[in-house]
């Protein structure tokens, strides 16, 4: 089941669309735009049999009454990864909504295709190397919603979407195709997020220094210790209590992102009990984290309350 599929419930007379799923639950949008959470075993998808004659049994009755409302696919536009062979993939463009699409893709230097794909369809991109990943380049998408007769204008839509080697875990259905490979929403409404100017500055500096000088990545153990005499045990310089805790923030973000970048599932940090400072700013730092599932205290019988274990997505 995905996002702009048509569903009924199996106990009930409610149909509706897909607009999310959360594991076992998806949420489905019925009439006038009310949206309930149900089950994966409460609900079954339409097929484009039964879809075909509830149309031409609706067209009948609004012909009499006027008042039956279909509820329109606005979501579920996919771009999916599926292998050709053991070194290629065809990257598809899937259209899980009601929409015609009239779109372009290309990078920032040239056009790969461009056309119109029909409401639940899909269509070849091009074949691509996993292993150039990083010569793709940023891919460009535009399109336009289009409908017969009255529709609602949309704003065009328009996506840079740039692929990172850690996407491309778990393999998934991809709609349309009847195939597995690796798929992506690409008409999911992102969640904004605060800029933060500083942060930002230092990522700039950061990635000038990577230009200077080059370093493996080095993958760190599963359980990183951050008490400072542990972290430093020969240093012999005085620091005071912030001097520690931003050291020690510092040593858990590298091993974080290193953790992140060799793609492990899991780490635990040890960060003692003490006043709870480093755990809280660990914390906090993780609990919206986008490449971190969830955290917890780690092995409470092994370390109290001294460690928290990180589930990595």
């Amino acid at each position: 089941m995905n996002i702009g599929d048509k569903v009924r419930l199996l106990h009930g007379k409610e149909s509706g669309v897909i607009v999310g799923i959360k594991g076992a639950i998806v949420e489905i949008e019925i009439e006038d735009g009310f949206t309930i959470p149900v089950s994966k075993s409460e609900i079954v998808l339409i097929s484009p049999e039964e879809k075909r004659f509830n149309k031409e049994e609706n067209s009948k009755e609004d012909s009499k009454t006027n008042i039956i409302k279909e509820v329109k696919a606005t979501k579920g536009l996919y771009w999916a990864f599926v292998a050709l062979n053991d070194q290629k993939f065809t990257l598809y463009f899937i259209n899980n909504t009601d929409w015609d699409i009239p779109f372009s893709i290309s990078t920032e230097k040239q056009g790969i295709v461009a056309g119109f794909l029909a409401s639940k369809t899909q269509t070849r991109v091009h074949e691509v190397s996993l292993a150039q990943l990083d010569n793709w380049g940023t891919y460009i998408l535009q399109c336009l919603y289009y409908q017969k007769g009255y529709f609602e204008l949309q704003e065009p839509f328009i996506k840079r979407l740039k692929f990172r080697a850690n996407q491309f875990k778990s393999l998934q259905d991809v709609p349309l195709v009847q195939k597995q490979g690796y798929l992506f929403q690409i008409d999911k409404e992102e969640t904004p997020q605060n800029i933060d100017v500083a942060k930002i500055a230092e990522q700039m500096l950061e990635k000038a220094a990577d230009k200077i000088e080059i370093k493996k990545i080095e993958k760190p153990a599963p359980e990183v210790d951050l008490h400072i005499e542990a972290l430093l045990p020969n240093n012999t310089k005085e620091m005071n209590s912030d001097e520690i805790l931003k050291y020690q923030v510092q040593v858990f973000e590298k091993a974080l992102d290193n953790a992140i970048a060799t793609g492990m599932d899991e780490i635990v940090f040890i960060h003692g009990v003490g006043n709870g400072t480093l755990k809280y700013e660990i914390q906090k730092k993780v609990s919206k984290h986008p490449n971190i599932e969830f955290y917890k205290d780690a092995q409470k019988e092994k370390f109290g309350y001294g460690a928290t274990y990180l589930k990595l997505k």
